[in-house]
């Protein structure tokens, strides 16, 4: 039998008692925590004849329903099916039923994607930097945005109810000897209830600094307004008024602050810059504090920036990769997620995402030299408003796909902020049109950028074959994975079926925010389109470069999604016509010749691929990428090292590696793992960058051909140095501060690469620093090594020796940033020689430590 509940609380006892007395059990479904459960529990314990009961466990204590997640139907019939089995009341048939949908259960469940897609800050974010704390000091989260600190943060603690925060370290700072804590809390919560708990902390008298973040936006569930009137000065004084022992405010625009600004009396403003400085003097008054952080929510700005209402700077940041070492400090300053891996035939560089960017501009605060500040930038439109409209006259009008007697459904994956949600919009538009039914369940999850997001789409001739808008699993006819992550995971997991889903998915993946904080934490797209295969079958995928395309052929990477869209359209696998599709874009209104172009380019390319591949720019053949074989490793790293110093230079290289390259065929006469350490390694070593190597690569006409391929005409440069002869130095920290040269610094390069050949000699005036000597030093240590690597080489420790030659490739990075990477490498150095010199010791350094 079957009891609806109307009323959860208070449960009414007779109804349930009739229905219960002629059971056996009693299987309690509910969503999160038990509510009926334990009421029916309590009113049928003294009855006679009372059921067993089981809910979310079972009378063994096994959990059958989770309490913190949505419940999903599959399972609940899996459960079902085994309480049935269990009293001996399911047939051959059904028995044969249940242990398929069992094992369907169990395989979704299963599902281990070779990444994953978690939610993160946008680019730009006045939380990337927000949420920083200075070091010795931990911070508490709270509802909002601001939780996701705690993803990649260690220093960000789990968070409290709305309204809540602060309040657990209010009683645990009496039995801790940490002595202040800082709480983040967003200017919504602050009005909903937030300041209902700065008045509890300030009652228990504990050490504790709020972070009120105001950023003009209820930014996590999708930007609205805050719920009432509320500012930067109103916050200032209700603060202080309710006894907080001071108010401190930082802002990306100081200069908008003055005496006119409405604040509290001895409220004082700074930059977001002086956020450390500010935080180390808040934590050491006593009581509770409070620093307000003004800057808008980055998403609310691009936004407002399409809209034409909030200010666009035509100013841009580029990253020229000959001189970026890779060492991740700008990711370290700004944890944005629009500084993406550019491949070198160096190694992993840095570059960055023009068409994510918001605008933030904090990573320019990482100490490296490779940062050039691009003024009147406008990025390169490429072949986006160049496109003949006649090119798509020709393209056949697709056979749309059959709906059937049921729904046609697709499963729509991808990340926040991409325009996952509105493509989804826009096909269900184009089915309304055409009088169809169709359904539409989206899924957005804790963050609009850089998380996964789901559209589930349900297209059908009537309403009453629409039963549910969320689809189960095996459901989807067709899967557009604009994120191969995503299509892996959460509520794409379970909606693949062998020989019946379609996928279409795009090819390139985006890096996921733990690249921030990990650059060798990269997606492997074959592991990922192979696992996709494997679930639908053979001939079932297609996997299309539709990034690179788009910003080929559009200029912006948005194009994307509607360009598998259209690819999908024009092989037969949406059942909406084309016209709908197109009357839908324009309805929506929002860059519509864009958004039509990125669409029929897709159908182009399935209908005719050689005509869209000649519609690409034809890039010059790049060995950047290649595996280089030994020998042409060697003359490339010769190369450099001539170009680098001279010839003579690069002859010092070619003696040792061919030493090393001996010495190995000896002992491993098919190996050359350890040649190749040290072809890379010393290379790296020799051809530091100091001031004429960064000269030259600024200098080298392949520097302007970049910028030149990424923006239009018109532009003037910036650039972002911090030469320690010219250089003041923080007063915190101690390191150099970068500041701006203008665009007349690229002639002084010019002249100044060409002093190269004074590197190291008596007139050489940047060689005197203690950095520089410090890296010639690092030079003849690594040849003295090699030399006592070679000397005593065998079978036993060729390992360690691999390990050890390895080293250089972790030395990254400019100034301080390099003298820590140096320390570390010297660390892991001393661990290595003595596991070289003992091989048979079990204290092994794990290779993941040292290899790069």
């Amino acid at each position: 039998g079957l009891y609806k509940v109307g009323c959860i609380w208070p449960l009414e006892p007779q109804g349930l008692t009739e229905f219960a007395t002629p059971c056996q059990e009693l299987l309690f479904i509910e969503e999160k925590s038990a509510i009926i459960q334990p009421q029916a529990a309590e009113i049928l314990y003294n009855q006679a004849q009372r059921p067993r009961i089981v809910g979310k466990y079972d009378e063994a204590g096994t959990q059958l329903f989770p309490s913190d997640v949505m419940l999903d139907a599959r399972e609940i019939a899996a459960v079902i099916g085994q309480r049935l089995v269990a009293l001996e009341l399911a047939d051959a048939d059904l028995q044969a039923c249940i242990a398929e949908l069992s094992q369907d259960v169990a395989v979704n469940v299963g599902i281990n994607p070779a990444a994953q897609r978690t939610p993160y800050f946008c680019s730009g974010c006045p939380h990337n930097t927000s949420t920083k704390v200075p070091e010795g000091s931990n911070a508490l989260a709270g509802i909002g945005c601001h939780t996701m600190a705690m993803f990649n943060k260690g220093y960000t603690i789990f968070p409290t109810q709305m309204g809540g925060e602060g309040l657990n370290w209010c009683g645990m700072s009496h039995f801790t000897h940490t002595k202040h804590v800082f709480q983040n809390l967003g200017d919504g919560t602050y009005y909903h209830s937030g300041l209902l708990a700065i008045r509890g902390a300030i009652a228990s008298g504990a050490n504790i600094t709020y972070k009120i973040l105001f950023n003009d936006a209820t930014a996590m569930t999708g930007g609205q307004p805050a719920d009432g009137p509320i500012s930067v000065a109103d916050i200032s004084y209700q603060v202080l008024h309710e006894g907080a022992k001071k108010c401190v405010v930082l802002t990306d625009t100081p200069e908008a602050y003055n005496s006119q600004s409405g604040l509290a009396e001895g409220v004082k403003v700074y930059h977001r810059d002086e956020l450390d400085r500010i935080q180390r003097e808040l934590r050491e008054v006593p009581g509770c504090t409070v620093l307000i952080y003004e800057q808008t929510c980055a998403a609310e700005k691009r936004r407002r920036r399409k809209r034409g209402t909030f200010p666009d700077p035509a100013k841009r940041l580029f990253i020229n990769d000959a001189v970026c070492e890779g060492c991740s400090d700008c990711s370290v300053q700004s944890t944005c997620v629009s500084i993406m891996p550019q491949e070198t035939a160096l190694g992993t560089r840095r570059r960055i995402d023009q068409s994510s960017c918001n605008k933030d501009y904090s990573c320019v605060k990482g100490f490296c030299p490779s940062f050039v500040t691009v003024l009147g930038a406008e990025p390169k439109k490429r072949r986006g408003k160049a496109l003949d409209s006649s090119l798509f006259d020709d393209l056949p009008v697709p056979v749309q796909a059959p709906v059937g007697e049921g729904s046609y459904d697709i499963m729509i994956a991808g990340i926040g902020g991409t325009g996952v949600i509105t493509v989804g919009a826009l096909l269900g538009m184009a089915a309304h049109m055409e009088g169809r039914a169709c359904s539409i369940y989206d899924m957005t999850g804790l963050s609009q950028k850089n998380g996964a997001v789901y559209s589930h789409l349900r297209i059908a001739d009537s309403n009453d074959v629409v039963f549910a808008q969320r689809m189960g699993a095996g459901d989807a006819d067709l899967l557009l994975g604009f994120d191969l992550i995503a299509a892996l995971q959460g509520d794409a997991a379970p909606v693949y079926a062998q020989g019946h889903t379609q996928v279409i998915g795009n090819a390139q993946v985006s890096t996921t925010s733990g690249f921030q904080f990990d650059s060798t934490v990269r997606p492997d797209t074959g592991l990922l389109q192979r696992q996709i295969t494997e679930r639908v079958g053979e001939g079932s995928a297609d996997f299309i470069d539709a990034t690179g395309m788009a910003l080929a052929l559009l200029g912006n990477t948005i194009g994307s999604n509607l360009f598998l869209m259209g690819y999908a359209a024009q092989r037969g696998l949406i059942p909406v016509g084309i016209d709908a599709i197109v009357k839908a874009v324009e309805l929506n209104g929002v860059a519509v010749e864009f958004n039509l172009n990125a669409f029929n380019l897709g159908r182009l390319l399935a209908h005719s691929p050689k005509q869209l591949m000649a519609l690409l720019p034809q890039s010059k053949p790049s060995t950047e990428l290649a595996a280089l074989g030994l020998d042409e490793l060697i003359d490339h790293r010769s190369d450099l090292l001539t170009q680098y110093q001279n010839s003579a230079y690069a002859d010092r290289y070619v003696q040792l590696v061919h030493r090393v390259r001996s010495a190995e065929q000896s002992l491993y006469p098919e190996q050359d793992e350890l040649t190749r350490a040290v072809a890379h390694g010393y290379a790296k070593l020799m051809a530091y960058k100091d001031e004429y190597e960064v000269a030259r690569h600024y200098a080298d006409p392949a520097f302007m051909q970049k910028l030149n391929a990424d923006f239009e005409d018109g532009y003037k440069l910036r650039f972002n140095l911090a030469p320690p002869l010219l250089s003041r130095r923080d007063p915190q920290t101690g390191h150099l501060i970068k500041r701006e040269f203008g665009g007349w610094l690229l002639g002084g390069f010019k002249v100044l690469a060409k002093f190269k050949g004074l590197r190291g000699g008596a007139l050489d005036i940047f060689g005197y620093s203690a950095e520089r000597r410090g890296e010639r030093q690092l030079i003849s240590d690594y040849e003295q090594l090699i030399s006592q690597l070679l000397g005593e080489l065998n079978e036993a420790n060729y390992s360690s020796a691999v390990q050890l030659a390895n080293l250089p490739e972790e030395i990254r990075g400019y100034g301080h940033v390099k003298e820590a990477n140096i320390e570390k490498v010297k660390l892991q150095q001393q661990e290595l020689l003595a596991q070289f010199k003992n091989p048979d010791s079990n204290d092994k350094i794990p290779v993941a430590l040292v290899a790069s």
